[in-house]
C-alpha cells in the first residue's frame, strides 16, 4: 500500500482520463451496436441504467440522452480488487452512451493508466483493458481523453476515501452504509459482489445532471462507487474522491466544482455516520 502512495503521486493522480468513440445511429441503435460489441469482446453488460431519463424526472428537461451499460464482475475485476480494494471505485466497469439525435459518444475507462498507478495491471486485469479497449474500437476511431490538469503531488490526495470500522462486519457496514445513502436522497443498484469487496452502487441526479452536462466522458466512474472489505476483526469502507474528477478537461472553474465538494461532504459524512475512522494504506 505505500508503493502505491508513492506511484499515485508520482504520477499525479491521472485517474480521469476515458476512452471515447463517435458513433452514428440512433440511441437504441448504438446501444444494441455497444452491447454487441461488448459480448464479442468477452465482456458481460449486467444492466443498462437509463440515466438521462432518470435526471429528467427529476431535474427537469434539458439533459441529453445518457445511458450506463454496467458490467458483470468478471476475473480481471476480481483480480484487481483482490490486489488493491481501491481499485473498487471504477470496477466493474461502466461503459457510458451519450448524445442526441443521430450522434452519440461512446466510452469507458482509461484501464492502461489507471490500473498501472493502483498498482494492479498485468494478467486478468491486463486483459480486461484490452476487451473494454477491443470493443470500443468494433464501433470506431477510438481517441485518449488527456486530463487538463493535474493536482499537486504535495496534497496526498488517494483516489478514494478510506476509512476503517472497528469490530464491525462488511454485512452490517454495507446495510448502514446503503440506509445513510438512502435517507440522503440517493438512488441505489443493487450491490456486487466483486472477489473479497462489495461494491455498493448509488446515484444521485442533481449531481448527474451537473458533472456530465460539464464534462459528459465522466460516465466510467458512474454510478458513484462505495465499497467495503474485512480487515481482520474490522471492515475498510471506502468512495471514489469525488475531487478526482477536476482533472478533466472542463471541470476546473465550472459549477462542476461545487458540486463535487459537496459530493465529497456527503460521502465523509456517511462513511463517518457508520463509525468509521479515517485510514490511510499503510497504517
Amino acid at each position: 500500500m505505500k508503493k502505491l502512495v508513492a506511484v499515485l503521486t508520482l504520477l499525479g493522480l491521472a485517474t480521469a482520463q476515458s476512452l471515447v468513440v463517435g458513433v452514428q445511429g440512433s440511441l437504441e441503435e448504438v446501444e444494441a451496436r455497444t452491447l454487441e460489441a461488448l459480448k464479442a469482446s468477452g465482456l458481460e453488460p449486467l444492466r443498462v441504467l437509463n440515466l438521462g431519463e432518470q435526471v429528467r424526472q427529476v431535474t427537469g428537461p434539458g439533459f441529453p440522452e445518457y445511458r450506463l451499460v454496467l458490467l458483470a464482475p468478471e476475473e480481471g475485476s476480481r483480480e484487481a480488487v483482490g490486489k488493491n480494494p481501491m481499485a473498487a471505485i471504477v470496477l466493474p466497469p461502466t461503459v457510458f452512451i451519450t448524445g442526441e439525435g443521430n450522434r452519440y459518444t461512446v466510452g469507458t475507462l482509461d484501464g492502461r493508466l489507471l490500473f498501472r498507478m493502483l498498482g494492479v495491471y498485468g494478467g486478468a486485469v491486463e486483459r480486461l483493458t484490452l476487451r473494454l479497449e477491443g470493443a470500443l474500437w468494433r464501433l470506431g476511431l477510438v481517441r485518449r481523453l488527456p486530463p487538463a490538469a493535474m493536482p499537486d503531488p504535495a496534497s496526498g490526495m488517494m483516489p478514494a476515501l478510506l476509512y476503517r470500522v472497528p469490530g464491525a462486519s462488511v454485512e452490517e457496514v454495507v446495510l448502514m452504509v446503503e440506509s445513510e445513502l438512502t435517507s440522503r436522497g440517493l438512488n441505489l443498484l443493487p450491490n456486487l459482489q466483486v472477489g473479497p469487496v462489495t461494491v455498493i452502487l448509488p446515484c444521485k441526479s442533481e449531481w448527474a445532471r451537473i458533472m456530465f452536462t460539464t464534462q459528459p466522458a465522466g460516465g466510467f466512474a458512474a454510478p458513484c462507487r462505495f465499497f467495503a472489505m474485512g480487515m481482520g476483526p474490522d471492515t475498510l469502507v471506502g468512495a471514489i474522491e469525488p475531487m478526482l474528477m477536476t482533472i478533466m478537461p472542463g471541470v476546473m472553474g465550472s459549477p462542476a466544482v461545487a458540486m463535487l465538494q459537496e459530493a465529497r461532504q456527503v460521502m465523509t459524512e456517511i462513511l463517518e455516520a457508520v463509525g468509521g475512522q479515517p485510514y490511510r494504506p499503510g497504517q
